[in-house]
């Protein structure tokens, strides 16, 4: 359980990592050697505490183990990515949109 709007995101973010590494190896376990280390996210606070190594009181009360995504991006394992909400097709799950902002969201899915 999160306590912050900035921890859930950040929490998101590495669960979101952890699948891509995943999905990268058995991509390359299959013979597709295809470049997967950009994760998008629209919380400028979670990537900035994902780059951020200097300790922040604020954000103490996040467990420790979610920090590893800092050596992902350190090792050029994982590139963070702001990408604007509008833009975030994403959104079309999480909150409500206009007709127009839902064909941006689908096309962009490749519906």
């Amino acid at each position: 359980m999160t306590i912050s709007t900035t921890e859930a995101e950040y929490v998101a973010v590495i669960e979101a990592s952890k699948e891509l590494i995943w999905l990268h190896g058995l991509l390359i376990e299959l013979g597709f050697e295809q470049e997967m280390n950009v994760l998008h996210n629209d919380s400028q606070s979670a990537i900035h505490l994902a780059k951020n190594s200097a300790f922040h009181s604020r954000t103490k009360h996040i467990d420790l183990r979610y920090h590893f995504i800092r050596s992902l991006i350190e090792d050029g394992v994982l590139k963070l990515v702001k990408i604007v909400g509008s833009k975030n097709p994403a959104n079309m799950l999480t909150k409500p949109v206009t007709p127009e902002k839902l064909e941006l969201c689908a096309a962009s899915v490749g519906l």
